[in-house]
């Protein structure tokens, strides 16, 4: 197969198919039904109109409230250090470490549960799945009012992060299963611009709440627990009957809708339904690109979990009181708001999630160096560096993400490969409750350099993989020619996935 300048029409056999063999030598068995066959002969065939109007379809449904969805896990993850402004720490009481410890707890969780969780979506629907996890972490949020102890918020914290975990593992992968990869930038924008929404939206919720006044019976953080865990049961509800399934299958497309949609994902090389043979799936993981876009992840992903949960302490280091440092965690969040759409849309207008990701880094790394290097004192131009690093570091996670799912083929691969990348990203969330110990405030000089050294990573990382990508993609250009775009590829013929002559790589 490798090493032909014209491939043959695609085979006739099923798109899932089974195998038989030794566990080396793999050869195909047919299934009952060839989907590869089907799709390339559907009558009549998938017109342009039809793909836009299935697109806005789609569109009117998920990524807008897929953005809803995900900004509540951020209201309920993150509400702990607005509730820091609101005398928790006393009042618990959480002393230094133990606050560190709590914000910590709940990316123990992501990380153990981010590993299964999408494969719980190959047996129950994914709207059913994702509406029951997120309705149970309304209801563990909620518990955080009434932890009671360090102890107490632990427990509450550890599992907030296994409930969650479903839906930030499951949300990536949903869009990845309903948009094909040269539309996935702008949609997954969507959704991803809910981080610093939240960071905007929670400083604003907490500043209205810090206006109650407190009573002995019930504190302004403890409202603050309840509301947001109680709106995120609401919306948990709401979810059932509006999250899609998967193309083949999704109760709001009609059959004609279906199998426009299961065209255009197979045209991408990316079947979303299926028999699935575990140790062909198992053997793409030694794919180094995979890990070395994950390690990537990991750097970015620390920068984004500590200025996330950070930033209304950091704010109120300048010169501030509690009361105004949540609405002024406002401005720079908003910012990183529209700065998310931007890089969303050039991703998809320039067909880059690497290439631009280096300059993301660089945005972020100049403002972190502005935070770290300018004196206290000078808390204006620090607070203007702040925009810098919210805004390169937020709206790179949409690129970060990209580089990992647009560069996995084949479906199974994208949602293990999801979950893998959150868990390792789960493990970084760890270390950033312990980058802002208090004692070290207001300068907190160690962390603002563990965030530059992270921010230099992810972009020298970045660089490196569009370079051998850009090399690989020009190389087979030259050997096999364009991939055609007028018909299904077998990308699973012979187990060849990302190294099928026609597979590019997402730069």
């Amino acid at each position: 197969m490798a090493g032909v300048t014209n491939l043959p029409e695609p085979l006739n056999m099923s798109p899932i198919a089974d195998f038989k063999g030794d566990g080396v030598h793999l050869e195909k068995v047919p299934d009952e039904e060839d989907i590869v066959a089907r799709m390339n002969n559907l009558d009549p065939p998938v017109t342009r109109e039809e793909e836009k109007k299935l697109v806005r379809k789609i569109d009117l449904r998920l990524p807008p409230f897929l953005f809803v969805l995900y900004m509540f896990t951020w209201l309920d993850r993150g509400a702990l250090g607005n509730a820091a402004l609101m005398g928790i720490k006393k009042d618990m009481p959480l002393d230094g470490y133990e606050f560190s410890t709590a914000v910590s707890m709940f990316f123990v969780g992501t990380c153990i549960a981010d590993l299964f969780t999408n494969i719980g979506m190959r047996y129950i629907r994914p709207s059913l799945y994702l509406s029951g996890a997120m309705i149970v972490w309304g209801v563990v949020a909620t518990l955080q009012a009434v932890a009671g102890s360090a102890h107490g918020m632990y427990a509450v914290r550890f599992f907030l992060g296994i409930f969650e975990a479903a839906f930030i593992s499951g949300a990536p992968y949903m869009t990845t299963i309903l948009y094909p990869k040269a539309e996935w930038g702008r949609r997954i924008s969507v959704y991803l611009s809910a981080t610093p929404f939240a960071g905007a939206f929670g400083g604003w919720i907490a500043y209205g709440i810090s206006q109650i006044e407190s009573t002995n019976r019930l504190k302004n953080w403890q409202v603050l627990f309840i509301l947001e865990g109680l709106l995120t049961i609401v919306f948990g509800v709401v979810a059932i009957w509006v999250l899609p399934d998967r193309p083949h299958n999704t109760r709001w497309l009609t059959p004609r809708e279906r199998d426009v949609a299961d065209y255009r994902m197979m045209r991408d090389g990316n079947r979303t339904h299926g028999k699935v043979y575990w140790k062909v799936v198992l053997g793409q993981l030694k794919d180094w690109r995979l890990w070395m876009n994950i390690f990537i992840y990991m750097g970015q992903v620390l920068s984004t979990y500590t200025i996330s949960t950070f930033t209304p302490i950091i704010v109120a280091t300048m010169g501030y009181d509690n009361v105004k440092a949540q609405l002024m965690v406002a401005p720079p969040f908003c910012v990183a708001f529209v700065m998310v759409f931007v890089v969303g849309y050039l991703s998809d207008r320039f067909k880059s999630c690497s290439g631009l990701l280096v300059i993301n880094s660089i945005v972020a790394c100049v403002g972190d160096l502005i935070l770290v290097l300018v004196p206290s004192e000078y808390n204006s131009v620090r607070y203007g560096g702040l925009f810098l690093t919210l805004t390169g570091i937020l709206s790179g996670v949409t690129l970060t993400v990209g580089n990992i799912t647009g560069n996995a083929c084949g479906d199974v691969k994208k949602g293990i490969s999801t979950g893998i990348f959150q868990s390792f990203g789960s493990t970084m969330g760890v270390a950033s409750g312990y980058i802002f110990p208090s004692r070290d405030g207001p300068e907190y000089t160690v962390g603002f350099w563990a965030l530059f050294a992270a921010t230099a990573w992810t972009g020298i990382g970045a660089g490196i993989v569009t370079l051998i990508n850009l090399r690989e993609n020009r190389r087979r250009d030259q050997l096999h020619g364009k991939p055609p775009t007028d018909r299904v590829i077998d990308f699973d013929e012979d187990g060849l996935m990302e190294k099928h002559p026609y597979w590019r790589y997402y730069l």
